[in-house]
């Protein structure tokens, strides 16, 4: 802006004045010097009166007007500066047009600046509002040089020949061309570099992509420079293996890798390992991300997309944390949802399948609640809040904090999504906690309701602000006592309706006694409060289970946790319930209901599923950093021999064939998983499980019969077998709730 906008208009400028009647020699020469130093003059004051504009994340007035005033004056300043290097002309001003001009050059600069700069702090800098910007900056310089022309008087210096010498006319516009040609060259560089940024943001609307969703104490979003989420690739896409095999939140791969976010200790240890793990891996290094092909199947058939996939989230998740220079344990959670970007830009066969829509009844309750965005991409958030001292910290590191409403168009616009999708995901990021909602202490009457999907399972009816519980009504009752209990089981398997109309009998409540009419009242508006939450008609067919039920529950006020207990009613909907009940309630995945109900704050669900997490990747690390055994391969014919043998399933291989049993103690090796002291060995279930190794050693002798070629002889030396209990994760109350509503729907009474 200074050497070419300012710098260059003002020599083009003075081009067009013309001196005497057009004589060469009586046209208007500079001096060298002070052309130069009308040059730098400039650059270095609107640099500065940038600096002033951006010195805070936000546009301020205090910054507006002094940067504004700054870049006024070196208007001011080059031009007047470049006058007094007149070769052979004295010039003459008139001071009301120097004021004029100064005021216009200040004006002009504070307004075009501080309006550019408030648009970019707020990421709505677009095309056409640059634009305006510069055409107003362009008018304040040019209307600056020509109100100052206009008030300047040019009087003819005497010259002695040889003793001056100065810059022509030519010469002048000949560096003012140069300049400008080369800012041209600039620009378009530039352009081209911008434009490559967008592609990138594209192609990243259609990957999956792992992204950070930060928030401070204000509700403020952290976002980087550009106004975009710090985010990660996992990978170009998942691999589908069938038409059934969709990664959403009831993927098993998605409730992996969301138990993982919740319990990062699980994965931290293991991370090295996966990234070497991807790197001498052939298959694993053409589904990583950056690569050019992804197969769904291993050269050797033994690689497993999921655990791979399981792989690059972990490693995608430690870059995240990296890039925002944090622990991976204060990384955050995992989202419980999965965005889908690239929906803005629809391919040919997405708008014929969307046109074909449009003729579909609303009445139509298969397609109201069965309604598919078709994205190419899918964004998975990673949520956290960030206190006072981490907020700074992300700050001093080069983010930023910017409200929602702000930067929201913006993140669409990257996303390829409407903001119409993404401002309702962000506001519920913003409330999302950190750790699962918990019942209250106490008793809860809650509604078990299943959704019939067609091969699919069932659906489980939760809150939608916590999606995590069933739709529960507290009772104003610390816990039940026997004879509560004994009542309640008189209710065993009554419906909802049944159970109101004999709660409100005014016979049963007289008969009653004052404790009994207390109880009863309770339990009549417990029951109607759970009926106006639902709201629909199957709840009156739900039965009771009389048992209660325990569920983990937290006491806000003393911080501890304990059980609470359920007395529960339990319904299968209808298979063309709508998903979507009311602005309560709704319908989501069992499969990812019951993954969050191993989630819980202290759960010992946890260290077993780290020491399941370890089970599972030890082998394959270790896989690949065992070195080859040198008598394997000392022979060709056993190798050639044994290459050869078929795998049949559920017959265990060697996996290392010898000349001879080895009985060296070297040849044991102590268990040195991490995993080993995650959870003590007596942890177990109320089932229990059982974890079986077998080992299979097999002796190779050789034996030669004259000049023939060796025969190979393999003698069975025993079957080594070990038994041991491992730790399962303990039945919960859904697992319970479940197992009686599908026995009931399989085997119902009367």
């Amino acid at each position: 802006m200074g050497a070419v906008a300012i710098w260059s208009m003002h020599f083009i400028g003075n081009r067009a004045i013309t001196m005497d009647t057009g004589q060469p020699e009586m046209q208007i020469g500079y001096n060298a010097g002070f052309t130069a130093g009308s040059f730098f003059l400039p650059i270095c004051f609107v640099a500065l009166a940038f600096y002033l504009f951006t010195i805070t994340d936000q546009v301020t007035f205090t910054g507006t007007i002094s940067g504004g005033c700054l870049a006024g004056f070196a208007i001011c300043g080059m031009h007047y500066l470049g006058q007094g290097g007149l070769f052979n002309y004295h010039a003459v001003y008139d001071w009301r047009f120097v004021l004029g001009s100064a005021i216009i050059a200040v004006v002009a600069a504070t307004l075009a600046l501080g309006i550019f700069f408030y648009f970019k702090s707020s990421w709505t800098n677009t095309w056409w509002k640059r634009s305006a910007c510069a055409f107003l900056l362009a008018v304040g310089v040019s209307g600056m040089h020509w109100v100052a022309t206009v008030g300047t008087s040019y009087r003819l210096k005497p010259i002695v020949a040889g003793n001056q010498s100065g810059l022509s006319r030519k010469t002048t516009v000949v560096v003012v061309l140069c300049l400008a040609i080369g800012c041209c060259i600039t620009l378009v560089i530039f352009a081209v570099i911008g434009q490559r940024s967008r592609h990138r943001m594209a192609d990243r609307a259609q990957q999956v992509v792992l992204a950070c969703a930060t928030w401070d104490q204000d509700g403020r979003l952290l976002v980087t420079p550009e106004g975009l989420l710090p985010c990660r690739k996992i990978t170009n896409s998942y691999m589908e293996r069938s038409f059934d095999d969709i990664f959403s939140t009831e993927h098993p791969v998605f409730c992996w890798i969301y138990r993982a976010s919740r319990y990062w200790q699980s994965v931290a240890d293991l991370i090295p390992g996966m990234r070497i793990h991807l790197r001498t891996t052939s298959f694993a290094r053409r589904s990583r991300p950056g690569s050019a092909t992804q197969t769904r199947d291993s050269p050797d058939g033994r690689e497993d997309y999921s655990q791979v996939f399981k792989e690059l989230f972990c490693i995608a998740a430690s870059d995240l944390a990296t890039m925002l220079q944090e622990p991976l344990e204060n990384l955050g959670v995992l989202y419980d949802e999965i965005v889908s970007t690239g929906t803005t830009k629809k391919s040919r066969g997405a708008r014929i399948f969307a046109s074909s829509q449009t003729g579909v009844s609303n009445n139509d309750l298969e397609h109201a609640t069965s309604r598919i965005t078709f994205g190419r991409g899918q964004l998975l958030f990673i949520v956290r809040r960030a206190d006072k001292l981490e907020t700074a910290q992300l700050q001093a590191s080069g983010f930023r904090f910017a409200p929602v409403p702000q930067v929201v168009e913006h993140l669409a616009r990257s996303m390829q999504i409407t903001v119409k999708e993404l401002q309702p995901r962000l506001d519920r990021m913003k409330g999302f906690p950190p750790h699962p909602r918990m019942l209250d202490p106490g008793v809860h009457l809650a509604c078990f309701a299943l959704r019939p999907l067609y091969q699919r399972g069932f659906d489980v009816l939760v809150p939608k602000d916590a999606k995590n519980l069933l739709p529960t009504v507290a009772l104003p009752i610390p816990a039940l006592d026997m004879w509560q209990i004994d009542f309640i089981t008189r209710f065993d398997d009554w419906d909802v309706g049944k159970c109101l109309q004999w709660l409100s009998k005014q016979s049963i409540l007289e008969s009653a006694t004052a404790r009994e009419r207390i109880f009863f009242g309770q339990l009549y508006n417990g029951l109607y409060a759970l009926g106006q939450q639902i709201n629909d008609e199957f709840f009156q067919s739900a039965r009771l289970t009389a048992r209660p039920l325990r569920a983990p529950c937290y006491n806000p006020e003393t911080g501890m946790h304990g059980q609470s207990e359920i007395i529960a009613f339990r319904v299968i909907a209808d298979v063309h319930q709508s998903r979507l009940l009311n602005d309560r309630v709704e319908f989501t995945s069992s499969r990812f209901f019951l993954c969050q109900q191993h989630v819980y704050q202290k759960s010992p669900d946890h260290q077993i599923f780290a020491r399941r997490v370890h089970r599972e990747f030890a082998s394959v690390l270790e896989r690949k950093e065992r070195p080859p055994n040198p008598r394997a391969s000392s022979s060709n014919i056993r190798r050639g021999f044994f290459g050869r043998l078929p795998s049949s399933p559920g017959i265990p291989t060697a996996s290392t064939y010898s000349g001879q049993r080895d009985h060296s103690p070297s040849t044991i090796k102590e268990d040195s998983s991490s995993e080993k002291h995650l959870v003590e060995e007596s942890t177990s279930g109320p089932f229990g499980g059982i974890h079986v190794s077998n080992e299979v050693t097999i002796d190779v002798t050789e034996i030669r019969r004259g000049d023939r070629s060796p025969n190979v002889e393999m003698s069975n030396l025993g079957v080594f077998s070990e038994a041991g209990v491992a730790p399962v994760e303990r039945e919960t109350y859904i697992d319970e709730l479940i197992s009686l509503t599908i026995s009931e729907r399989r085997h119902p009474r009367g």
